[in-house]
Order: structure tokens, then C-alpha cells, then sequence
């Protein structure tokens, strides 16, 4: 009876197999007509990459030198940090941060020897918190508090010693 136990197992295997090539060409099908669907979707969305990272829409001026790079989202908001550079395409201008189409978060800009020019933050479109404002050599020149795009009173500004000259 044990034997007749082994024979059924045996028997019972190609059939298990046999059933789940048919499942995997089942899906297979579905996920080829559906690859074809969606290829000649008229979407206005862009494409995903890979890992399914916002797309990287790269701008470019006349005289094609890089403008920006921009991640977008499903809708074509620019979502994550976008880069803008000067005129020369290779030195940055600032990077800020969006979310789904508004400034939300750190943005910085940059001097053209790379320095940091300001360092602030947004929430909805409108600067909030702390702006950091420096010399072009690197220095401290002011610093201003702003409540949701509003600039407060108590605006620090210093001379290039690091000095306070105003509060």
C-alpha cells in the first residue's frame, strides 16, 4: 500500500506542473496584453522609471545648455529636487526642493564660485523658518526669519568680519 502511496505522489506531481505552466502562461498573456494597452495609452502622464522613481525631465536653453533638471511626478509636477545651473549648463544655480508642483522644503542657491549664496526652506510655496543669506566668500551676511512667507521682525544682517552690525 506504501508503494501504491508513492506511485499516486508521482502521478499527482506532472499534474501540479502541468497546472502551473498554464498559470504562468495565463499571466504571461495578461501581463503582455496589458504592456500593449498601455503602450498606446494616449496618457498625458510620463513614464516611471524602473524602480519607479519620478522621471528626470532634463531642460535645455537655445543654445543647448543644460537649464534645470527636474524630477516630475504621475502628473507631471516637479516632485524631489530640481537643479537649475547658469548660463554655462555645468555650474549649479540652486537646487530646491517640490512636492507635486510647490516649493516644500530646503532650497539652496549658489554663487557662481559655488558658494552658498542662501540657504532656506518653504512650506507651500512661501519661505518659513530661518534664511540664511552669505557673502560671496563664504561669510555670514544675514539671517531673517520668515512665518509662512511673511518676513519677521529681528533681521540679523553681519559684515564680512562676522560682526553684527544689525538686529
Amino acid at each position: 500500500m506504501a508503494n501504491d502511496e508513492n506511485y499516486k505522489k508521482i502521478i499527482f506531481v506532472p499534474k501540479q506542473i502541468s497546472s502551473m505552466r498554464k498559470l504562468i502562461q495565463y499571466i504571461t498573456i495578461v501581463v503582455l496584453a496589458t504592456g500593449t494597452f498601455a503602450c498606446n495609452n494616449d496618457s498625458k502622464q510620463p513614464p516611471q522609471t524602473e524602480e519607479g522613481q519620478p522621471k528626470m525631465v532634463k531642460k535645455k536653453r537655445e543654445d543647448g545648455t543644460l537649464s534645470s533638471i527636474n524630477p516630475v511626478d504621475e502628473n507631471g509636477y516637479v516632485h524631489g529636487v530640481k537643479v537649475n545651473f547658469y548660463e554655462d549648463g555645468l555650474t549649479v544655480h540652486s537646487k530646491v526642493t517640490y512636492e507635486h508642483g510647490r516649493k516644500d522644503g530646503p532650497a539652496i542657491w549658489f554663487f557662481k564660485n559655488g558658494k552658498i549664496y542662501e540657504h532656506t526652506s518653504y512650506i507651500y510655496n512661501r519661505k518659513n523658518g530661518l534664511t540664511k543669506r552669505y557673502y560671496e566668500t563664504g561669510e555670514l551676511k544675514e539671517e531673517v526669519i520668515f512665518d509662512t512667507g511673511e518676513e519677521l521682525p529681528g533681521k540679523k544682517t553681519y559684515n564680512k568680519k562676522g560682526e553684527l552690525t544689525s538686529d
